[in-house]
Order: C-alpha cells, then sequence, then structure tokens
C-alpha cells in the first residue's frame, strides 16, 4: 500500500514546490507596466518579458519537447527565447531582446500558463529517470536565478529614468530584512569556506 501511495505523494510535492516558485516571478511583474517588462536598459539586461519567457522556454525545450510526439506551443518561441544554448538552435542576440515587441506581454503570460500547466501533467506521471529529475530540478534552480535577474534588470531600467520611479510600494522579500542580514554576515565572517558560502547563495 505504502509503495503505490509514494509516488503519488512525491508527485503531489513536486507540482506544489514547481509552482510556488513558479508563481514568484508573474507575482513581481504585477503591477508593471507592459512598457516595463518590455523595455531593456542596456545590452547586459534583458526586458522582464523575455525573462518571463525564457524560463518557461527552458522547461519546455529542456523536459517537455523530450517526448517524440510533443507539439511546441510556439515553434516561433524556440529562437526567441533560447538564451545561449547553441545546441538547440539559433537565438536572438542579447543586445536585440528589447526590439523583439511581439509576442506581447500577455501572450508571453499565457504561454507561461500553458507551459505550467503541461509541466505539471508531466510531473504527475512521474519523472521516469534520474536524468529527467535532475533537469526539473535544475529548471527550478534556473527559474530562482532568473527571478533574481528580472529584478536586477528592472531596478537597472527603473535607475535610468529621470522620473525616479520606484518599481515597487513595498520591497519585495522573501525573507524578512533581518533574516537576509544575517545570513550575509555569516557569509562574510573570516574562515568560512567556499563550500559553505555556496551552500548559503543556494539557501536564499
Amino acid at each position: 500500500m505504502n509503495a503505490r501511495l509514494e509516488p503519488d505523494t512525491r508527485a503531489a510535492s513536486d507540482v506544489t514546490r514547481f509552482r510556488a516558485i513558479r508563481g514568484a516571478m508573474p507575482a513581481l511583474a504585477e503591477g508593471l507596466s507592459p512598457e516595463d517588462l518590455a523595455a531593456q536598459s542596456m545590452p547586459d539586461c534583458s526586458p522582464g518579458k523575455w525573462h518571463l519567457a525564457h524560463t518557461s522556454w527552458f522547461f519546455e525545450a529542456m523536459i517537455l519537447s523530450a517526448d517524440p510526439d510533443y507539439a511546441p506551443v510556439d515553434p516561433r518561441f524556440q529562437q526567441l527565447f533560447n538564451s545561449y544554448y547553441e545546441a538547440l538552435g539559433e537565438r536572438v542576440p542579447r543586445p536585440q531582446r528589447g526590439l523583439m515587441t511581439r509576442p506581447s506581454v500577455n501572450e508571453v503570460l499565457a504561454y507561461r500558463r500553458e507551459i505550467d500547466r503541461r509541466m505539471a501533467a508531466w510531473l504527475a506521471s512521474g519523472p521516469s529517470s534520474g536524468h529527467q529529475r535532475y533537469l526539473f530540478e535544475l529548471g527550478l534552480h534556473h527559474d530562482q536565478q532568473h527571478q533574481e535577474l528580472f529584478l536586477m534588470d528592472l531596478l537597472n531600467l527603473m535607475a535610468c529614468s529621470p522620473l525616479d520611479p520606484a518599481a515597487y510600494a513595498v520591497e519585495p522579500r522573501q525573507a524578512p530584512p533581518e533574516a537576509a542580514r544575517r545570513r550575509r554576515r555569516l557569509r562574510e565572517r573570516p574562515g568560512l569556506d567556499r563550500s559553505w558560502r555556496r551552500r548559503l547563495r543556494l539557501r536564499q
């Protein structure tokens, strides 16, 4: 009995964790205008809209498309939202990402929702190999990495404006400021080796 229930329990846990992590970036995008999400402040930054799409593309290109019968949501997105994965085909150079006015922000969010729906179904069936589970974990960390990049690029964009706009009325945080300060002080302690610093960064 327990052996039969365990895969279902793990799948439910995976779906819950997936949805929690994937929900963070759309939450950061709430309240921002389409112009905020489409602009690119410099060649080393990317538009918020691109981050929203690229992190969805990752799950589609790396996991879902492994099924020989898989039909992509939109084949054109393969080139638009690839980054540096040369083996996966053509891509738009980073300095030109802000020139891509299509698809719209609403279309990108719809793409994201559809990938989330397909991934939830994939997780419900259970990854069939250790490699698939590795790619799933990698995709979650990749999404979290781009949540940070989303904020960094957005704040740089806001700083370029003479209007001195605030991206958010309240600073978005997943941990109280004091907890973040404690982690920072711990990372800076003399004698803390690199492996522990790396673990602390991954836990944030």
